[in-house]
This record gives C-alpha cells, sequence and structure tokens, in this order.
C-alpha cells in the first residue's frame, strides 16, 4: 500500500477518510493548517505535515503543497474542503507532474461549485428546482421581484472565494431570507454593499424558498465518469435549523432521486465523489434539487458505517483501478454528530424557539443519546480532544469578530 495525503486533518470529513483508509492498511499522511486537530490525533494518521493557511493566502498554501509534492512519493492527494480543493483544482496540471489529484478537472469540478451553472445543468437535464434568476444588479433584481412568489432565499453563487490572497465565506443565513418584494430589495443591497469593492457584481442568485425534508444522494465516479457506489441520507437535524450541516441523518432510499442524481453527474461528466443534495416534500412528493457538492461530504461517517466505504473505494478506482459491482448499505442506520454539530443545533432550536417548542427541542436532543458519532470513538478516541479544541478554537474567532457565529469569516 502507499501513501496518500489528506488535506483539513481538522474537519470531521478528513478524520473519517483517515480512518476508512488507516483500517484498510493505507498509510496516510495529513495535512492542516493547525497544529492539534482531529485528523492529526487519529491513530491512523501516519504522518502530519502543517502548511500556510489557505484562508489566509491561497498563494503561500498552494506553493508549499507543491514543495510538499516535488519531495514525497505519493499515491494519492484528496483535498476535503473548498478552502483546499479549489486553489488545488486551480494547478491540477502542476500537481499531477507529481500525484494524481482525487478530483475532476477545474472546469468540470465549477460546473458544481457554482449554483448558477448547477441550476442551468438542471434545466438542460429536466431535474427538478426551485425558480432561480442571476442577479447583476438592482434594475435585475426589480425586474425579476415581481415574478417570484415569496418567501424568496438570496444565495451566493459560490460559497467560498478568494480576494487578495483571503477566502471568505459565505452561507446563507437569516439575512438571506426576504418575504416581500420590499424586503427583497433592501436585504439585497445590504449584502452587496457588504461585500463591496470584493465580489464580483453577479455574484447572487435569488431562488423561492421551497418546503421539504433534506436529501443527499452520494456518488462516486470513475473517470469515464461510471457509477461506481451510491448512497443515500435524510435529513434529521442540521445546524443552522434554516438550513446548514446535518447533525442527525438516517440512510435512506428513494429511485427518483438516485436517478436525478446520476443524470446530472453524467451531464456534467464527472470524476470522484460528490454529494447531490434535494428538498422533499413528503406530502406532495414534490422534489427540488438545491445544490451539488463536488466532494466529500459532512456526513461521510455514516455512509461509511452503512456499508459504503467511500474513500477505500475511491482509493481502489484512482489507484488500482477497480471496477465494483454497486452495492448496498443498511436503510434506517442513523447517525448524529455532537461536538459541535448537534449541539449548536440543540442551542439555536431553544433560542428561536419559545414555550413547549424549547421543551419538544430539548426532548428531542436528549433522546438520541447512544447513537454512532461522527467523531467520538472508543477505537479511536484522541480525535474527540482535536474536536473540542477546534470548538474553542471556533468560539474564540466568533469572540474575536473574525467570524460569525454560522461559521462566515468576516469581510
Amino acid at each position: 500500500m502507499g501513501l496518500v495525503l489528506v488535506t483539513d486533518a481538522s474537519e470531521r470529513t478528513a478524520l473519517a477518510v483517515i480512518r476508512s483508509l488507516g483500517k484498510r492498511g493505507i498509510k496516510v499522511l495529513a495535512a492542516d493548517a493547525t497544529r492539534f486537530n482531529a485528523g492529526f490525533l487519529s491513530k491512523y494518521c501516519t504522518h502530519k505535515v502543517i502548511h500556510p493557511s489557505p484562508i489566509e493566502d491561497k498563494e503561500k498554501f498552494v506553493e508549499s503543497l507543491l514543495r510538499l509534492v516535488k519531495n514525497i512519493k505519493l499515491d494519492l492527494m484528496i483535498p476535503i474542503t473548498d478552502f483546499t480543493m479549489i486553489p488545488i483544482l486551480e494547478r491540477k496540471e502542476e500537481f499531477e507532474q507529481y500525484v494524481k489529484v482525487a478530483a475532476p478537472p477545474y472546469e468540470v469540478a465549477m460546473k458544481a461549485y457554482d449554483k448558477f451553472q448547477t441550476i442551468s445543468i438542471a434545466e438542460k437535464c429536466g431535474a427538478p428546482h426551485p425558480k432561480t434568476f442571476l442577479i447583476d444588479d438592482v434594475k435585475t433584481l426589480r425586474e425579476v421581484a415581481d415574478e417570484l412568489n415569496y418567501p424568496a432565499v438570496i444565495k451566493p453563487r459560490m460559497k467560498v472565494f478568494w480576494k487578495n490572497g483571503r477566502a471568505i465565506m459565505m452561507k446563507v443565513t437569516s439575512i438571506n431570507y426576504a418575504y416581500n418584494k420590499g424586503d427583497l430589495l433592501s436585504k439585497y443591497s445590504m449584502l452587496m454593499n457588504k461585500l463591496k469593492g470584493i465580489a464580483p457584481p453577479d455574484f447572487f442568485l435569488v431562488q423561492e424558498y421551497v418546503q421539504g425534508v433534506g436529501y443527499g444522494v452520494e456518488v462516486l465516479m470513475n473517470d469515464s465518469s461510471n457509477l461506481i457506489a451510491l448512497f443515500m441520507h435524510k435529513r434529521l437535524r442540521e445546524y443552522p435549523v434554516t438550513g446548514g450541516a446535518s447533525t442527525l441523518r438516517v440512510s435512506v432510499w428513494n429511485r427518483r432521486l438516485a436517478e436525478y442524481s446520476i443524470k446530472l453527474l453524467k451531464e456534467m461528466k464527472w470524476q470522484g465523489v460528490a454529494m447531490v443534495e434535494f428538498k422533499l416534500d413528503e406530502k406532495n412528493g414534490s422534489t427540488n434539487l438545491m445544490e451539488i457538492n463536488g466532494r466529500f461530504w459532512g456526513s461521510l461517517p455514516l455512509a461509511i458505517n452503512a456499508g459504503v466505504d467511500f474513500p477505500y473505494l475511491l482509493y481502489k478506482v484512482m489507484i488500482e483501478k477497480h471496477t465494483f459491482p454497486i452495492g448496498g448499505y443498511k436503510l434506517g442506520f442513523t447517525e448524529r454528530w455532537l461536538i459541535p454539530g448537534d449541539v449548536l443545533w440543540l442551542f439555536d432550536s431553544l433560542l428561536r424557539n419559545s414555550g413547549d417548542s424549547k421543551f419538544i427541542a430539548l426532548k428531542k436532543f436528549l433522546s438520541t443519546p447512544f447513537l454512532p458519532d461522527d467523531v467520538i470513538s472508543l477505537d479511536d478516541f484522541l480525535p474527540t480532544m482535536g474536536a473540542l479544541t477546534e470548538v474553542l478554537r471556533y468560539i474564540i474567532e466568533v469572540s474575536r469578530r473574525k467570524r460569525t457565529v454560522y461559521g462566515e469569516m468576516r469581510v
């Protein structure tokens, strides 16, 4: 077995990849900008390296990583987050002189990364999606405002972008929701003023809000965009409660969502892993595509523990060119992300609700004490300490106003 570089070792997704590969006897070099984190503390982490932060200085990060792959023999490099994947893919040809990169070409990745491109491809494929408009100025917004059913959501085309080498992260929070035309114009102006001179004019989409439960369809495709593996989950809780990372979820199956996902990714000529997100209205059955994450996803441990070991399958496909019959997985398997995900869900729920609703939220939280967890593991316990350190770092950054409570890096 060779050596695999896994970026973003402080992320729980990276921890899941490290554990998956390490349990199979594959050596892992974990990389991160911090010294003390969950991935570095895993017993399955063979080597570790600290590099400049891609958030603080993209160019220094890329140059540091290029020097690393030139000097160490690696089989594969797996970027985990947008912060590392996008800079790496911008110079993928340089990296692939020395190591295979587990991600599609840059122009293919952008079809998922840029929500407007994603919606355009969905229209071509006949995949249902909310009514969506690209907004490049207030005049355009005024023209479409009367065509919308409210509430509407003002969404950034990309969650992360860079200005002068520094990353800026934009999430959808309460300020992005508009409840009438006047509210839409006011909040759009507020968001654009916040990003004045930083983001391009056509940075935001306006999309009708759709009701429904979040579903994720996780897929692995080979270099020919042939399906290798598929998994599906339903969100039970998420943070922020208005829409964010899942903190409690269960494995499910829905043929229609699987078919939409495969069709979309084949149209994109996708390679590697991706998660296609939908909202499904369980009352009337209507389905809407929300976005595609072109990388490993936060709830990856659920898929692995339910029977679809995506990181190992990715390694086998990319390094050994193996093909597999598409296997099944356990249905009804539930997993939780407690620290800090589900704890934040509880706090958010308590702050937003009153009276009996607070009690209901607390009761829900306490009713799931012994579920399998994304991070906490008796087999590999030290990463829990790393996760707690990440929580402390997060609190410090919020207190110093470097980021918002919802995770956005402040402009």
